[in-house]
């Protein structure tokens, strides 16, 4: 037996609907909450089927994929904008059902715009130069706060009277202490 199945993924609630390709029955389900124990248990019933899951590549969808092929399934991981476009206009409201719908039918018809699912070992560099990018940034702009809060009140840290400053709180000696540690 056959299943292909769509999956609307929320960080609140996945919104599942797939059809038996043998006989034709369309079912529904919501996981909810939508964290890992319980898309493995809801995916669990598939397990020794041929089953095909189409999911967008939004926040959160490398867990499902995992979770998918722990039962011995496909993900087909789709391209979020180019799937909206497939949708065309909107004639009503869009709802989670009609999404999983719209990702099921267009996995069926083999229209589904999917995406590169990386192997395991590039999707964890990817995450960890990510981080590393973010929190590079995210220290500069510390940086520049602590800079801007300290030159309202006088003083400029890069000058002799600033480091003067620094060192009287110790915080330069700390610094320079902590720096030497990591060299050696």
């Amino acid at each position: 037996m056959t299943i292909v199945m769509g999956l609307d993924q929320h960080r609140g609630q996945i919104t599942a609907e797939w059809i038996e390709t043998e006989t034709g029955e369309v079912s529904r389900a919501r996981i909810a909450p939508a964290h890992r124990e319980q898309v493995a248990r809801f995916l669990h019933r598939f397990e020794g089927l041929e089953v095909n899951v189409a999911l967008e590549a939004t926040t959160g969808w490398r867990f499902v994929v995992e979770e998918v092929r722990a039962v011995g399934g496909r993900a087909h991981l789709a391209e979020p904008a180019q799937t909206s476009d497939l949708r065309g206009s909107k004639k009503r409201a869009k709802s989670d059902r009609a999404d999983a719908r719209h990702l099921r039918e267009l996995l069926m018809v083999a229209r589904l715009p999917e995406s590169w699912i990386p192997p395991d070992h590039l999707l964890d560099l990817r995450a960890r130069v990510r981080l590393r990018h973010t929190l590079s940034e995210q220290r500069g702009e510390w940086q520049q706060r602590i800079h801007a809060v300290l030159y309202h009140h006088g003083i400029g840290l890069l000058t002799a009277k600033g480091r003067a400053w620094l060192d009287s709180w110790g915080c330069r000696r700390q610094h320079v202490s902590r720096s030497r540690s990591r060299l050696r």
